[in-house]
C-alpha cells in the first residue's frame, strides 16, 4: 500500500515512536537515494552501504531536522556526506567495469558504426549516464541530484552544503560546458547518417570516445547546423535525466529495519541552517596531479568510451585502458563547491565544474483565448518550467487584438499573464481567429490562438399597433409592418406572437427585399393588454426582436 502521509508527518510520527515511518521514508526515498549512491560509488554493496547508512543516521538525528517538509533534501545532504566519507577512504578510485552492475541495468552493445536512428534512446540514455562519470564527483553529484532526483533551488543548495545563490551560480555556469561535452557524445553514436562531414570525421572511429574525439566532434556541432539540431533533438540533459536507475537489492528495506540503533558514527556534525548536517571535508592530493589526468574508460559494447572531466580541452599526460584509476583534485570539496576555481600551483590549475540545470523552457497554460461574442478581454498565463531565467516575447500580427504583457523575463518557476484584448467597433459581423507565437530564449515556441466573434442582432423598424383602443371601435386583426437589416442576412421567415385573453403567433410575409408584414389575429375586441412581440433572425443565429403592446378597453355605457 503506498505511503500517504507528508513529508512532516512521516518525520513526527517517528520522532513519536512509530518505527514504521521510517519504512514510509524508505518506500518514498530509498529508490533515488540508492540510485545516486551507485551511479556515485560504482559498486552496488558500497551503495547499498551507503543508502542504509543515510537511514540509520536519520533515525538517530531526525529530531534536529527543523524543518521537517524539508526531508528529502535533509536525506541527500546525509548521503552527499556518506558518499564522500567512503571517496575518502578508497582514494576515489572508481571500478568502471559496469558488467559488475548488474546486467538488467546494461545497455545493449551499441556498435560504433551503428546508423542514428538506429541507436534507440535508451541506449543514448544510459551512454549519456555513463559518460557523466567522468566528471569529477562535485559536478556528478549535482547533475544526479538536481537532473534525476529533481532538486531545485533552495533544497538543491541545502543538500550541496552550499548557499542558494551559490548552486545557481555554479549549476548556471556549468550547464552549457556539460551539455557541449555530454552532446557530442551524443552526437557521435546518433548524428553520424544525416551529416557526412561528421561521418568524415568519424571514418575508421573504434568507439573509444577520447578527448581528441571529443574536441573534434565538439568544435565540428558548434560549426554545424544539422547536427545542433541533432543534439537539440537528443538533449543530453534529458537523456541523462531519462537513463535506468540502479534497481536497490529487494532486501535493503528490511536490512535497514533490522538495524535501527546502530548508526555509524559520523565525522560530521548537524549543526547546518534547519538542522543540516555540515559539509564533509574532503581530502587531498598531492599538486601535482590536474584534473586534466582525470581519465575513465568505460567499456561500451564493442568500443570503448574514455570519459573525462570535461573541465579542459587540454589532452592528460597519458592515456591507458584500466579497470580503475584514482581522480585527484587539488581542492577539498567543500571549497570547491563555494569558489569557481583554486589554483593550487602555477602548473596545476583546477576549474571547478557543477551540475547542468535544465534550461528555461516557456509555457502557455492554454492553446487558445476565446473572448467568445462579448467579452472584450481575457488572459492566458505563461510559466517558465525550467531551471533557469529565460526572456520571452510574442511574435505574429494578433490584429485586430491587442497583447498586453507580451514579454519580459521569468525566473525558474515564475508566472507572467499575458492580456489578450479586442475593441469590435468598426469591425464586421463574423468570427476572427489568429495566432501568435510565444517564444523564448532558449529557442521555444508555443503557439497561441486568439478568437473572437462580433455579432450583431438584426435591426428592425416596425409600425404595429400601439396605445389604447375601446372595444366598440376595435379593427381586427391589425397589420404590422416591418423593414429588417442585417450584416449577414436575415433568415426567413419573420414572425410575430402576441398574448393576454388571446394569444396566437404568425408569420410575416416578405413583400420585397428587407420588407415584410402580416397580421395580429386578434379577431374580438376581448378587453385585455396585449403584448406582441416580432422576431427576426439572421444566419449566424443572431435574432433580433421588436416588442410593441396595446390595451383593449370597454366601451362607456
Amino acid at each position: 500500500m503506498p505511503e500517504l502521509r507528508s513529508d512532516a508527518q512521516l518525520v513526527a510520527a517517528y520522532t513519536a515512536g512509530d518505527r514504521s515511518a521510517l519504512a514510509g521514508m524508505y518506500d518514498r526515498f530509498g529508490a533515488g537515494l540508492y540510485d545516486t549512491a551507485a551511479a556515485m560509488l560504482r559498486d552496488r554493496h558500497e551503495a547499498a552501504d551507503a543508502t542504509q547508512d543515510v537511514f540509520l543516521i536519520a533515525a538517530e538525528r531526525l529530531g534536529q531536522l527543523r524543518d521537517p517538509e524539508r526531508l528529502k533534501p535533509w536525506l541527500y545532504a546525509i548521503l552527499r556526506n556518506e558518499v564522500y566519507r567512503r571517496t575518502k577512504k578508497r582514494g576515489r578510485a572508481l571500478p568502471t567495469d559496469f558488467s559488475a552492475m548488474g546486467a538488467p541495468e546494461m545497455a545493449a552493445p551499441i556498435q560504433p558504426d551503428a546508423e542514428g536512428e538506429m541507436v534507440a534512446a535508451g541506449e543514448l540514455a544510459e551512454l549519456v549516464r555513463s559518460a557523466a562519470c567522468g566528471l569529477d564527483e562535485r559536478d556528478q553529484l549535482l547533475l544526479e541530484l538536481s537532473v534525476r532526483q529533481g532538486l531545485q533551488g533552495a533544497d538543491l543548495a541545502a543538500a550541496l552544503g552550499v548557499t542558494p545563490e551559490q548552486s545557481y551560480t555554479l549549476v548556471h555556469r556549468m550547464r552549457e560546458r556539460v551539455e557541449r561535452s555530454l552532446g557530442a557524445v551524443v552526437v557521435a553514436r546518433a548524428g553520424r547518417k544525416d551529416c557526412p562531414d561528421l561521418a568524415d570525421i568519424l571514418k575508421g572511429w573504434d568507439g573509444e570516445f577520447t578527448i581528441l574525439i571529443r574536441k573534434r566532434v565538439a568544435r565540428h556541432v558548434e560549426a554545424c547546423d544539422t547536427c545542433q539540431r541533432t543534439r537539440k533533438k537528443a538533449a543530453p540533459l534529458v537523456l541523462m535525466g531519462a537513463a535506468p536507475a540502479f534497481a536497490a537489492p529487494p532486501d535493503l528495506r528490511d536490512r535497514i529495519m533490522g538495524s535501527l540503533g546502530q548508526a555509524p558514527s559520523t565525522p560530521y556534525e548537524f549543526t547546518g541552517d534547519g538542522g543540516f548536517p555540515t559539509v564533509l571535508k574532503r581530502f587531498k592530493l598531492p599538486v601535482g596531479l590536474g584534473a586534466a589526468a582525470a581519465i575513465v574508460v568505460l567499456g561500451v559494447g564493442g568500443g570503448t568510451l574514455a570519459a573525462t572531466t570535461f573541465d579542459t580541452d587540454d589532452p592528460p599526460a597519458a592515456v591507458t585502458s584500466v579497470v580503475v584509476t584514482e581522480v585527484p583534485t587539488t581542492a577539498t570539496v567543500a571549497d570547491s563547491i563555494t569558489s569557481s576555481s583554486s589554483t593550487s600551483s602555477t602548473s596545476s590549475t583546477t576549474s571547478t565544474s557543477t551540475t547542468v540545470l535544465l534550461p528555461g523552457s516557456i509555457e502557455v497554460l492554454a492553446g487558445m483565448v476565446d473572448l467568445g461574442a462579448t467579452a472584450n478581454s481575457g488572459s492566458v498565463e505563461v510559466r517558465n518550467n525550467g531551471q533557469l531565467p529565460i526572456d520571452w516575447s510574442t511574435a505574429g500580427g494578433p490584429a485586430p487584438f491587442a497583447l498586453v504583457g507580451a514579454g519580459g523575463t521569468l525566473q525558474p518557476g515564475q508566472t507572467a499573464v499575458l492580456t489578450v484584448t479586442i475593441n469590435r467597433g468598426g469591425l464586421n459581423e463574423g468570427t476572427y481567429e489568429r495566432q501568435v507565437n510565444v517564444t523564448d530564449s532558449a529557442g521555444n515556441t508555443r503557439p497561441l490562438v486568439l478568437r473572437a466573434r462580433v455579432e450583431r442582432p438584426p435591426v428592425l423598424d416596425v409600425d404595429g399597433p400601439e396605445g389604447i383602443f375601446y372595444a366598440c371601435q376595435w379593427s381586427p386583426m391589425p397589420m404590422v409592418y416591418v423593414q429588417f437589416n442585417d450584416e449577414s442576412g436575415v433568415t426567413a421567415p419573420l414572425t410575430v406572437q402576441w398574448s393576454d385573453t388571446q394569444s396566437g403567433a404568425n408569420t410575416l410575409t416578405t413583400t420585397q427585399a428587407n420588407f415584410a408584414e402580416g397580421r395580429i389575429l386578434v379577431r374580438k375586441p376581448d378587453v385585455g393588454e396585449y403584448e406582441w412581440v416580432v422576431t427576426a433572425t439572421d444566419t449566424r443565429g443572431n435574432v433580433g426582436t421588436f416588442t410593441g403592446s396595446f390595451e383593449i378597453l370597454p366601451c362607456a355605457g
